[in-house]
């Protein structure tokens, strides 16, 4: 077991590198994620009259968007960068070393959620920036990273599983589009109650819904422990099952 503790660490280390060594992959998302903060946080501040959003701060009711939209595109950059060592034939390379193969998976996810942890914690410090007042504390943004950390592993085994079956950089990369249903469909600018037909039906099957209502819970109500505790058995439920996935995937691809 040390062994491949050992394993997993150099191959983290070096992942985390290359994504580091390339700032427009760090500062794009967070970049296209904090402009639209602002604008819909300016634009559509006055909804907030409407009612029915717990808060009265249209920008605090946006965090938990921003937060998801920031680690459900980071899956595809994941599936991505897997793909990069897999056309340039370090993946190779590493399935030949006298290492498990499970390291090379497990690395790259430990990156994928490093990378949602650092995303979520510059949103969170835009935030706490722009005067937002999280209701939940210290404990409550603590809360609200782990959350994130575990959903941006979902969007990551996904984006894996896409860059292995596909091992096509133009799907792989394009792959985030698909992603876009997921994050629009939810209550990201108005709450349930001001939903109605199609739309509020396909926001109440969204898993993701359930997700950023946790998040959201923590920022403009405290701890609402009902929505908390349904979006961490939603979370963890897909993580659990894709991880199941990926792992399934991966043996097959590099057997």
């Amino acid at each position: 077991m040390p062994a491949i503790l050992g394993e997993i660490y150099f191959i983290y280390m070096r992942n985390l590198k290359t994504w580091l060594a390339v700032p427009a992959n760090v500062i794009s998302p967070l970049f296209i994620s904090g402009l639209l903060f602002v604008i819909f946080g300016a634009t559509f501040d006055n909804t907030i009259s409407l009612g029915g959003f717990g808060t009265g701060d249209y920008q605090a009711f946006l965090v938990a968007w921003i937060i998801v939209q920031v680690v459900v595109f980071s899956g595809a950059d994941s599936g991505f960068a897997l793909l990069t060592d897999i056309m340039s034939g370090y993946f190779d390379k590493l399935l030949l070393a006298p290492i498990n193969r499970f390291s090379i998976l497990f690395a790259s996810l430990m990156v994928s959620g490093t990378r949602a942890l650092l995303q979520a914690l510059v949103v969170v410090v835009l935030a706490l920036g722009m005067g937002v007042d999280f209701q939940g504390g210290a404990l409550g943004i603590l809360a609200m990273l782990v959350l994130a950390v575990a959903f941006g592993l979902v969007w990551s085994c996904l984006g894996i599983m896409i860059a292995l079956k596909t091992r096509n950089a133009q799907v792989t990369q394009t792959s985030g589009v698909l992603f876009f249903p997921f994050i629009f469909l939810t209550t990201a600018f108005m709450p349930e109650e001001q939903l109605s037909g199609w739309f509020k039906v396909a926001v109440k099957i969204n898993p993701v819904t359930y997700v950023m209502e946790a998040m959201r819970a923590i920022v403009v109500e405290g701890w609402d422990w009902d929505t908390i505790l349904t979006g961490v058995w939603v979370a963890g439920l897909m993580m659990s099952l894709l991880l199941i996935a990926t792992t399934w995937m991966y043996r097959r691809q590099t057997a």
